[in-house]
């Protein structure tokens, strides 16, 4: 399977190979993937599980909609609140740190 999507879609493997008593299994894929491993792509995983969690934290794990496209949808519109709620936030921050600068001065 992990040779299928590989070739045929074209995907990279982002996470590191595993090692045995400090040796890498045999194989062409493997020696591939530990030759062209990207430490900084990987850390970048790390950002996608948190925003992932936070939608599940916040929205639930499951979905209401039972078709497919409508799961879809109903996915997207999480992800939308999700942003406009942070963006909210941003701009509460914003105006209180402004307020608060503010009152200092005076």
């Amino acid at each position: 399977m992990h040779r299928q999507i590989r070739e045929e879609l074209g995907a990279d493997s982002v996470i590191p190979v595993r090692t045995w008593q400090g040796r890498i299994r045999s194989g062409t894929y493997r020696q591939e993937m530990y030759a062209n491993f990207d430490d900084e792509r990987y850390r970048e995983r790390n950002k996608v599980e948190t925003a992932f969690s936070v939608l599940k934290r916040r929205f639930g794990e499951e979905l209401k909609a039972r078709k497919y496209w409508y799961q879809v949808k109903e996915i997207k519109i999480k992800v939308i609140l999700h942003n406009l709620t942070k963006a909210v936030q941003t701009v509460v921050i914003v105006v209180v740190w402004k307020e608060f600068n503010r009152a200092l001065k005076t």
